[in-house]
């Protein structure tokens, strides 16, 4: 038995998509746009015609009312990266505000280098719940279909392929993953769709599709060698690095001083 669920895939290009743009992950870039275009970052993007619903934004943690507001009305798209603002201590993007607000949000897992996992599933979870301390109107979270929604529909709104893809639907790509309601990290059964989103499912992807074409069935890769490839990542990294960096020591003394930190001579 298994679960049909959807989520949006980024197949696109240059010429459907704007390239995507990280903005206001932290307080210092939300200072520095203030004092370099006497407005915020989001004004200025939209004074210079850069804010569509072609328009991706990654984090947004450091968006006022006001910004919200102009992001909801050009159509822009936050994609909320909670593992890695956590990470590196950026924040924590009100994402409730921006769904009230009416802005279109999608979650992502960011880089490797600043996230170490790259599950989604974690990142959706994570991005779901995180935000239930910051309204005690239960009825304002966000559900565990409202976070497929904003991963798979959300997402391909984002890429600006909502028509093309997002959801099942008659005429659209056939993306989709089918997840093993058998496993045993989806067992004992309630809501399948509750325990996908805030569970821990692990070895639960049956079979995986990319604009029709079968990429995982009956839980294993098709299209690459998973066993050579382990190989290599094993072999070609080390548990420890003994590699010293002078230009990270430069960096690391360069931005104490800027945020005011003890120690950075």
């Amino acid at each position: 038995m298994v679960l049909t669920l959807v989520f949006a895939i980024a197949l696109t290009s240059s010429a459907i998509l704007s390239p995507p743009a990280h903005l206001l992950e932290t307080p210092e870039q939300k200072q520095l746009a203030n004092e370099k275009y006497g407005c915020s970052a989001v004004e200025h993007l939209q004074r210079i015609g850069c804010l569509s619903p072609r328009t991706s934004l990654a984090h947004c943690v450091w968006l006022d009312d006001s910004d919200m507001a102009i992001l909801a009305e050009t159509g822009a798209t936050v994609v909320h990266n909670p593992l890695s603002n956590l990470r590196l201590g950026s924040g924590i993007a009100p994402i409730l505000k921006y769904r009230q607000a009416g802005v279109n949000v999608s979650f992502g897992c960011d880089g490797a280098a600043s996230n170490d996992s790259q599950d989604l599933l974690e990142a959706i979870k994570i991005g779901s719940i995180l935000h239930n301390i910051a309204d005690l109107d239960y009825r304002q979270w966000i559900t565990p279909r409202q976070s497929v929604e904003m991963a798979s529909l959300g997402g391909a709104k984002g890429l600006n392929l909502a028509d093309e893809m997002g959801s099942l639907t008659v005429g659209k790509k056939a993306d989709f993953v089918l997840y093993d309601l058998t496993s045993l990290s989806l067992l004992p059964r309630t809501d399948p769709i509750g325990l996908l989103i805030l569970g821990r499912p692990t070895n639960a992807v049956d079979s995986v599709w990319v604009n029709g074409k079968q990429i995982v069935a009956e839980g294993k890769v098709k299209t690459i060698d998973v066993d050579a490839l382990r190989r290599k990542l094993f072999d070609r990294s080390e548990w420890t690095s003994k590699r010293q960096s002078q230009i990270v020591s430069e960096i690391e003394a360069h931005y104490r001083k800027v945020m005011n930190l003890q120690g950075y001579s």
